[in-house]
């Protein structure tokens, strides 16, 4: 019967370990994650493990050779709750692979969200965290314009985008 298995990896050698599991012929998992990140004092879009240190591995308790896998390239061994390594349920495995989007095989958490002129957001970071505005456009690839209600007046501020969310 086979099972999935979590694998932990040395620090950022998650990608040397899958590939040297792949080669050796395991079905390896290791979710992927793309998001926008401050580099060098600018936005830019980066991909990268969604469980560092961390992938999956398909066994089959009774016909596979485990004993490789100890003494692969980057990796430290299985995760194991006791004396045996302890399957990962395959619930996990599927809604992990169902969250991965086709085109890019990552969790893809770079997508913009369109908000409509007018609509009312929540500002949640910065200065003005709690106060509400409406949405009124956006100024460059990272930054929006809210109308906000300060001192019975209308006044427009630009704030990052991950600064705002629905109301």
């Amino acid at each position: 019967m086979r099972h999935w298995y979590a694998v932990q990896c040395k620090a950022k050698e998650d990608h040397r370990a899958e590939e040297h599991l792949n080669n050796q012929g395991f079905h390896v998992f290791r979710p992927m994650l793309r998001q926008r990140r401050r580099r060098s004092g600018r936005m830019a879009t980066v991909t990268e493990s969604l469980f560092p240190r961390y992938l999956f591995i398909e066994l089959d308790d009774v016909t596979d050779n485990w004993a490789p896998i100890r003494s692969t390239r980057g990796v430290l061994g299985l995760v194991r709750f006791g004396t045996y390594p302890t399957p990962v349920p395959s619930s996990i495995i599927d809604t992990l692979t169902r969250q991965l989007d086709p085109e890019t095989g990552c969790v893809d958490l770079t997508q913009t969200t369109d908000y409509k002129p007018n609509e009312p957001v929540q500002i949640t970071e910065g200065p003005f965290a709690g106060y509400q505005g409406l949405f009124q456009a956006r100024n460059g690839e990272e930054r929006v314009i809210v109308l906000l209600d300060v001192m019975q007046q209308s006044q427009r501020i630009t704030l990052p985008e991950q600064a705002i969310s629905r109301s």
